[in-house]
């Protein structure tokens, strides 16, 4: 994703290439450019640890936070017959 440093009436901000802005509006134009590194350094792809397994995979981003593997599994792990059931005091 490419991203630009735009000045306004108030500081500086960040626009994605839709020219939205992503950013709040910063007083420095180098502060918006350290939150545009910040950003971009956080959402490239990186090796990471799957959250379920511990495995370390190609993450597509920081939303992305589960291997292949774990990925494709529809169950929590927890089934019906395990999951706990929360009774109602008024009964």
């Amino acid at each position: 994703m490419s991203y630009s440093i735009v000045t306004t009436r108030h500081g500086w901000s960040v626009k994605n290439a839709t020219c939205e802005r992503v950013s709040p509006v910063f007083p420095t134009q180098g502060a918006a450019i350290e939150w545009a590194a910040r950003r971009i350094e956080r959402t490239a792809p990186q090796d990471r640890s799957c959250l379920a397994c511990l495995r370390p995979f190609r993450s597509a981003g920081i939303h992305d936070r589960l291997c292949p593997q774990c990925d494709h599994h529809q169950d929590d792990g927890l089934g019906d017959e395990q999951r706990p059931t929360i009774r109602s005091r008024r009964t």
